[in-house]
């Protein structure tokens, strides 16, 4: 059986780190022992990024091999929604798009893994990714580290709640707050 993981960065704002924290040797293997035999990057959109994917993917190629896992790339794509549906995990740079699509996917729902990118707008990521995790609706990597990564992976058996289906994130944000319209 496939079981794919795909890796999103955004589309406009390059998070490089969390690329080539998924090609540390600790990270790709802790995925082939989960059994990962796909893993798919969405890498972005900036030249930068193309390139520290395709790198990672050269340096990493001796261990990619021991693997077993197939590694595609991709810049951005008009049908994220598809990507996200045919994969089993989501790891994702905790954009709030990415987020609710996850957690709005039809079921079987992916698991989903958030990496907050710390360079954007004063940390606005990690403040919906905790409010996320508190909710139980996320495995939430606090920092954009090996040992993070490899620490919410080992969570992915835990039970998670289903994000109750509000209209918006402004309709979330008031829920989880106790305002109600």
């Amino acid at each position: 059986m496939t079981y794919k993981v795909l890796v999103t960065t955004g589309a406009t704002y390059p998070f490089d780190a969390l690329i080539e924290l998924i090609f540390t040797q600790r990270v790709l293997k802790k995925l082939s022992a989960l059994a990962v035999t796909d893993l798919r990057i969405q890498y972005g959109s900036t030249p930068t990024s193309r390139i520290a994917y395709e790198n990672c993917v050269e340096n990493c190629f001796t261990v990619l091999q021991n693997t077993g896992i197939n590694v595609t790339g991709f810049g951005i794509t008009e049908d994220m929604a598809s990507e996200i549906r045919s994969s089993r995990l989501v790891i994702s740079h905790a954009g709030t798009g990415t987020i609710l699509d996850t957690l709005r996917s039809p079921s079987p729902k992916p698991r989903l893994i958030v990496v907050p990118n710390p360079v954007l707008m004063h940390g606005h990521q990690a403040e919906v990714a905790a409010a996320l995790e508190d909710m139980n609706c996320l495995l939430y990597s606090k920092f954009a580290t090996e040992e993070s990564i490899v620490s919410a992976l080992d969570k992915l058996d835990r039970q998670l709640t289903e994000l109750p289906q509000k209209h918006s994130l402004a309709d979330l944000v008031n829920y989880e707050a106790g305002v109600f319209r």
